[in-house]
């Protein structure tokens, strides 16, 4: 027993070292094979061979990627698929980060949760610490529950941070359509316009709906898609007053204007809101950081005499 504690030990960090560096190469070889495929089909040359075209991928790419995605579906497999629907949506709606398939996350939460409490596991069979085999495995399976909820915990962080994104980005894209509506732009060109000269959440959604029409779909379709998949409230707005707007033949310049004007006067109560929870936000600080210091530098000095008095 006491031989194989260090053998699961280091087995345990080994496979954590290799899910780390994954996760950080993921992030910045998605697109490495398109790149290479680009250069060699621009080079003039014979047509690439498909072992061409592997041969050029890295050792990490050829040999770590395809065993990390099948541990990854392996494991996935372990977890029920009743909430694969809920969570497809909460990953289209945190804009799909480090491209992660359900498959792959719900693979990264499993083993997430075996390898951290592997690694607590490992941590008390080495230590010192007096405690019972059922109190350490206990541990460890809290550990592990942890490690499970952490990717999802990330996920959520990331679909509030694009929503506040979204909805700082709104009503300036709103003003801009209107002016180019306004001077003679379609609406999907208007849309095109602000994916020109804008780089944010908001301009990737209506990139997205462009394309979606583009290969067929209808536009009201793909912008009822797009509120769906931001759950934003203002842009779910948005979107079924131009819905409204496109069935009943009314002017969507006029629309626009209207839609610019509220989301101007939303943000400005967002911005009052924020003002008026300053002064409360600033109470905790006041009370146990600035006030114990002014109280020591005013009352310190006499604190000597009172204790002599007294």
């Amino acid at each position: 027993m006491a031989a194989g504690v260090p053998l699961l030990f280091s087995v345990v960090v080994g496979l954590s070292v290799l899910a780390f560096v994954a996760g950080i190469r993921s992030f910045f070889t998605s697109d490495g094979a398109e790149d290479r495929m680009q250069e060699l089909l621009g080079t003039g040359s014979a047509p690439p061979t498909l072992r061409d075209v592997e041969m050029q991928a890295s050792l990490y790419e050829r040999a770590v990627l395809p065993i990390r995605d099948a541990l990854l579906q392996r494991l996935s497999r372990l977890a029920p698929h009743r909430n694969i629907e809920e969570l497809q949506h909460k990953l289209e709606m945190a804009g799909h980060p480090g491209n992660l398939s359900v498959v792959d996350f719900l693979g990264l939460k499993i083993l997430v949760g075996f390898l951290l409490g592997g690694l607590i596991m490992a941590i008390l069979m080495l230590s010192s610490a007096d405690l019972s085999l059922i109190i350490k495995l206990g541990l460890a399976c809290l550990c592990g529950f942890v490690g499970f909820t952490l990717p999802s915990s990330w996920v959520s962080s990331q679909v509030s941070k694009r929503q506040v994104n979204i909805l700082k980005a709104l009503p300036d894209a709103l003003d801009m359509l209107t002016i180019c509506v306004r001077a003679g732009l379609g609406f999907s060109g208007a849309m095109q316009r602000f994916c020109d000269n804008w780089n944010n959440e908001l301009s990737e959604e209506f990139a997205r709906v462009l394309a979606e029409v583009s290969l067929g779909r209808s536009r009201i379709e793909a912008l009822e898609s797009m509120g769906r998949r931001t759950g934003v409230e203002e842009v779910i707005s948005f979107v079924m007053a131009i819905t409204v707007a496109e069935k009943l033949g009314a002017n969507v310049s006029q629309v626009l204007h209207i839609q610019a004007q509220q989301m101007r006067i939303a943000r400005r109560q967002r911005a009052e809101k924020l003002a008026r929870e300053a002064s409360i936000k600033m109470l905790f600080p006041l009370v146990f950081l600035i006030f114990p210091a002014m109280f020591a530098v005013i009352l310190g000095p006499a604190v000597p005499m009172l204790m002599e008095s007294f």
